[in-house]
């Protein structure tokens, strides 16, 4: 039987025992954005275009970052609250949750990326008739976009993103949305 586990070994069916890794140094200045890392970032002021109306977003997200040779991924949760000027009929208000995937080139001191991300929105009532998607609603989202992150310092981050984001309301049409945002984070 010793021959069954060494032929799983030797296709790749059980794991091989790893050798322990050197845990992730303390963050210095000139260290590159390397290893595996928790972000917390916030979006404190973001530009929304949807549909010809302008708009404003404030909202967040946390995960993982990880570097390898050049690349880089970011995997994370967002959450964001959203407000649109519909003139006449008030102001769309939406709430977005989503996981979101960012994949990118990365050096010492910047990420940049391609962002996806897919989720749930639910937009309150506005407190007067909608014509063109009625009032409350539940919807699901998909976006693709680009974005930078740099380091400042230790820890902080600072960077920028634009996303835009097709909003499926239940049988009701799709809401094409265009987010350009601020960011700052830090690295846990």
């Amino acid at each position: 039987m010793r021959w069954a586990a060494t032929l799983g070994l030797a296709i790749g069916l059980l794991p091989a025992v790893a050798a322990a890794s050197a845990p992730c140094p303390v963050w210095r200045e000139r260290q590159a954005m390397g290893c595996t890392r928790g972000y917390l970032r916030v979006d404190p002021a973001a530009f929304v275009l949807s549909t010809g109306h302008i708009g404003g977003a404030v909202g967040g997200s946390a995960g993982a970052f990880r570097a390898f040779d050049g690349f880089a991924l970011a995997f994370g949760l967002r959450a964001a609250y959203e407000m649109v000027d519909r003139r006449a009929h008030g102001f769309d208000r939406s709430f977005h949750a989503s996981p979101e995937l960012r994949l990118g080139a990365v050096n010492r001191r910047a990420f940049g990326y391609m962002l996806f991300r897919g989720g749930y929105t639910h937009r309150f009532d506005a407190g007067r008739a909608r014509l063109d998607f009625g009032g409350p609603a539940h919807a699901y989202h998909y976006g693709a976009g680009v974005g930078i992150w740099g380091r400042v310092g230790r820890r902080f981050l600072l960077g920028a993103e634009g996303v835009i984001d097709m909003v499926q309301f239940e049988g009701k049409g799709v809401a094409e949305t265009l987010f350009l945002s601020l960011m700052l984070g830090s690295w846990l």
